[in-house]
């Protein structure tokens, strides 16, 4: 009778340890994704779901505009989620407000490597010997090519590549040797960060310093003046329109009015969609003096929470893993993934043009300003667009810059 009761007891604590083991862990995910980004995220999430058996991860979308906003204030009142995507560039801005947590002990437990990670994508989650974030991607600015223009204007190589001695020299051939209206095209409407994002790229080119260091401003004039200068010679030249919309100048590279358009890799799956378009892509051009391009990254955070147990903690970041692990699916939205494995993967390198372009993740070039980045974009956007309306010279342009970005960082 006492061992049929012991043997009770066993069967009874191994079935309540079997359910405890067993019972599903919710993580609450929130995104920023939208258009073909969120069509591929959304697929991946299904498929974790379809593999995991002890795991669901609830899907959140916000708007972008409104993203940040909503989620630091949820994160600080207690009620943000398990998992969030953040840019890179607004991590330091987490951490500092204590809106992140280091995420090192539990990568571990899950099995997370962080030296099969791109090092120069993976240094923007580090601070103080801790990891705040895995990294999902970068997105860094890439030219896309219409092969039958520039065929036109003589400008491919043997490979169907184009060739590109001089990039300004490049532009004025494809103005009179090619049928586009325009050479090309990027995203420059006058209160959008477009600009910023060509002006950052050609700044890093020229080897100029960051904004700041050690909360010091660190910006070097004559070099940011001589990349305005650069992007001025190209908007006076007609070579690129000024005033266009994000989609606007998009269409004109799909509508074949421009030849070249610079922008982001995300837009990669939209141009494999217009039917009859003849593309290419290559990584940013080396315009002045150095390989250099403007980039950000995805990354998966974990918001602070003072009731989050261990288990979702690890759940969480083995979607992370598993996400980065299966860098092929988001690779498919156009973005580079984070880890150097993938690029070993035959169903990432069997993709068109994500091999074209996957090497500029080596000298993406990601603001550093801590929690004033997005700030001081913001300030260096505003200047740039009083020289487009020929309101200042880019010499009052930066000196502005730099005037309002001391403001900023002396609140």
């Amino acid at each position: 009778m006492k061992k049929l009761t012991l043997l009770l007891v066993v069967s009874l604590v191994f079935l309540l340890s079997f359910n405890v083991m067993a019972e599903t862990v919710t993580v609450e995910y929130w995104n920023l994704f939208g258009g073909g980004d969120a069509e591929f995220m959304d697929k991946i999430v299904k498929e974790f779901n379809a593999t995991h058996e002890n795991i669901e991860v609830d899907s959140t979308r916000l708007e972008w505009a409104e993203y940040y906003t909503k989620l630091k204030t949820a994160t600080a009142s207690g009620n943000g989620p398990d998992v969030a995507i953040c840019h890179v560039t607004r991590l330091p801005e987490m951490i500092n407000e204590g809106l992140a947590v280091p995420v090192d002990s539990a990568a571990e437990k899950v099995g997370i490597s962080w030296n099969e990670f791109n090092q120069n994508i993976l240094q923007g989650t580090e601070k103080n010997g801790k990891h705040y974030a895995v990294p999902l991607d970068t997105h860094p600015l890439v030219l896309y090519y219409n092969k039958d223009m520039l065929s036109e204007a003589g400008l491919l190589d043997e490979n169907g590549k184009p060739e590109i001695d001089d990039y300004m020299s490049f532009l004025k051939t494809l103005k009179e040797d090619s049928s586009a209206e325009y050479s090309m095209t990027n995203w420059t409407k006058l209160t959008a960060e477009g600009h910023y994002r060509f002006w950052w790229s050609l700044y890093n080119q020229l080897g100029g310093k960051p904004f700041l260091t050690d909360g010091e401003i660190t910006l070097e004039k004559d070099k940011a003046i001589q990349a305005i200068n650069y992007m001025k010679e190209i908007y006076d030249n007609d070579y690129s329109p000024l005033h266009s919309e994000y989609m606007e100048n998009v269409n004109l590279f799909r509508n074949e009015k421009a030849a070249t358009l610079l922008t982001g890799v995300w837009i990669t799956g939209t141009l494999e969609s217009t039917e009859g378009l003849n593309f290419g892509v290559i990584p940013m051009p080396t315009m002045l003096d150095e390989r250099a391009s403007w980039a950000d990254s995805h990354t998966l955070m974990l918001p602070y929470s003072p009731n989050q147990s261990p288990e979702t903690q690890q759940a969480a970041l083995t979607f992370a893993k598993w996400v980065t692990d299966n860098g092929s699916l988001w690779a498919k939205a156009g973005h580079i993934p984070s880890k150097n494995t993938i690029k070993e993967d035959e169903e990432f390198q069997n993709m068109p043009y994500r091999m074209d372009y996957v090497e500029a993740a080596d000298y993406a070039k990601f603001d550093k300003a801590g929690s004033h980045t997005w700030g001081i974009r913001s300030k260096m956007t505003t200047a740039l667009s009083k020289v487009w309306k020929d309101e200042i010279t880019p010499e009052e342009a930066v000196d502005m810059a730099i005037e309002n970005i001391d403001r900023l960082i002396s609140r």
